[in-house]
């Protein structure tokens, strides 16, 4: 289903959330599928995977720069304080992190915040997954399942509407050379401008979440709708082109 969406491609990075690693009970089949994802990729091109919330240590890559710093690349988790304020251990969660932040000596570096909020990650894993019955959504009891707690989703579109703007704060002070920024973490795809930055969301496969993906050429960046037909999934009509050295729309 992938591989149309591979021909052509020189270099390919993935985003984050790639595979399911977090939880300790399902870690190996989370690593099986991501021996998998990789084999059948580099039979097609290279590739550069990032680490998400749900993927912690698939790699010591945390986020990337791009066309002299003026892309930024990383999985947007780390926008928000505690990673996920919509899930269910959203309280445990923005704790690891505080006190994983808290142990790192004066003016860390990015990569070094990044990798903490990683092992912060890791340090819940006995917060394991529902069982898959109860995960799927098509039921009302799985849908009572996703919607609790009552708060959940208000919160979820809290960050919806809130996530370029987080992320353009975090460019802003962590990478203030950075032209647009490339995230994911929301599953909700769209472009924003925020001040002037592009803010960049390529969604995710999951229903009614949109799905996009980047081309970078050059100095511009092309982003493509990414649309389902029968026999795989393939680069669909460009949305947006953008320069990202004097950000004049292509």
């Amino acid at each position: 289903m992938l591989a149309p969406l591979l021909e052509g491609v020189d270099d390919l990075v993935f985003n984050g959330d790639s595979v399911e690693t977090r939880f300790a009970r399902t870690r190996p089949e989370g690593q099986e599928r991501f021996a998998q994802l990789r084999e059948f990729v580099a039979r097609h091109s290279p590739a550069i995977f990032l680490t998400g919330n749900h993927d912690p240590d698939i790699t010591p890559l945390h986020h990337l720069d791009l066309a002299e710093r003026s892309l930024f690349v990383t999985h947007g988790d780390a926008f928000f304080p505690g990673l996920s304020p919509w899930s269910r251990d959203a309280v445990a969660l923005l704790k690891a992190c505080t006190e994983a932040l808290a142990s790192l000596p004066a003016a860390p570096s990015l990569s070094e915040q990044l990798a903490a909020l990683r092992r912060a990650i890791l340090t819940l894993e006995h917060i394991g997954p529902r069982p898959h019955h109860l995960a799927k959504t098509r039921t009302l009891r799985g849908f009572l399942q996703e919607a609790w707690p009552p708060t959940r989703p208000f919160a979820m579109l809290h960050c919806w509407l809130t996530s370029a703007r987080k992320a353009a704060t975090f460019a802003a002070k962590h990478r203030p050379e950075a032209r647009a920024v490339i995230m994911g973490h929301t599953h909700r795809a769209g472009i924003r401008k925020v001040g002037s930055r592009h803010i960049i969301n390529t969604g995710s496969f999951l229903p009614y979440s949109g799905r996009l993906l980047v081309d970078l050429a050059g100095e511009e960046l092309c982003v493509r709708r990414i649309e389902r037909r029968h026999d795989g999934f393939h680069p669909g009509i460009a949305v947006a082109r953008v320069r990202l050295y004097d950000l004049s729309p292509g």
